[in-house]
């Protein structure tokens, strides 16, 4: 059986304009959280060292070299890890160095149910399964707004203009309609903004918000 997975493109529109919020006070939920590309990992193990329950699914991958055959444990679904927490702990996960905020649908925030989480534990260990894996699976269109969530321009926003190549996307820079500059940029290290569109007024880099990546 062969079986495709594409990443949610950190990008997850709602349909309900009232905003709903499913963090409980004291009963404990499983909420997906996103990441740096290549740092889930290091994620959990961060957040399992601060005392919370963290979970990143894994697929074995055969890497064959000159000298050996190596299999190597990769994310199932690159750039989220998922958490199961109270409203207690919620600053720990948002402070945390390798995360970026959880997954919301437009302006809610809401839990991955225990069935969800064992249906991916399910996919992640059955060695029936063939992945295949999809490289271009970016999906930005021309105009969407769009954050650099890594490096040192993290935090800053523009508009998605067009694909140079696999590994170079091209944004504007600016607001109110201008074009202060292009920046070609890793697909990788970007995602798209909650909403569709940039709030007026809104920094291009917010004390709020972390860089992910560091000497």
């Amino acid at each position: 059986m062969s079986l495709s997975i594409t990443s949610p493109q950190h990008r997850l529109r709602g349909q309900q304009s009232s905003r709903t919020d499913h963090l409980h006070v004291t009963e404990k939920r499983w909420f997906a959280v996103r990441t740096s590309s290549r740092h889930e990992k290091q994620a959990a193990r961060e957040l399992r060292r601060a005392g919370i329950e963290a979970y990143v699914p894994l697929r074995e991958k055969v890497c064959h070299y000159v000298s050996k055959t190596v299999v190597r444990e990769l994310p199932l679904l690159t750039g989220y890890v998922f958490v199961r927490i109270c409203r207690a702990e919620e600053m720990i996960v948002i402070r945390a160095h390798y995360t970026a905020g959880f997954v919301r649908l437009g302006p809610d925030r809401r839990c991955v149910t225990d069935a969800e989480i064992e249906t991916l534990k399910i996919l992640s260990t059955d060695r029936n399964l063939t992945w295949e894996t999809i490289e271009d699976a970016f999906d930005f269109a021309e105009g969407m707004p769009v954050e650099i969530v890594k490096g040192p321009m993290a935090g800053i926003r523009g508009h998605y203009l067009y694909k140079k190549t696999k590994k170079a996307f091209v944004i504007s820079l600016g607001g109110g309609g201008t074009c202060l500059a292009t920046l070609e940029v890793d697909p990788t290290i970007l995602s798209a903004i909650d909403g569709g569109t940039i709030p007026e007024g809104t920094s291009q880099q917010e004390d709020s918000r972390k860089t992910l990546w560091q000497h």
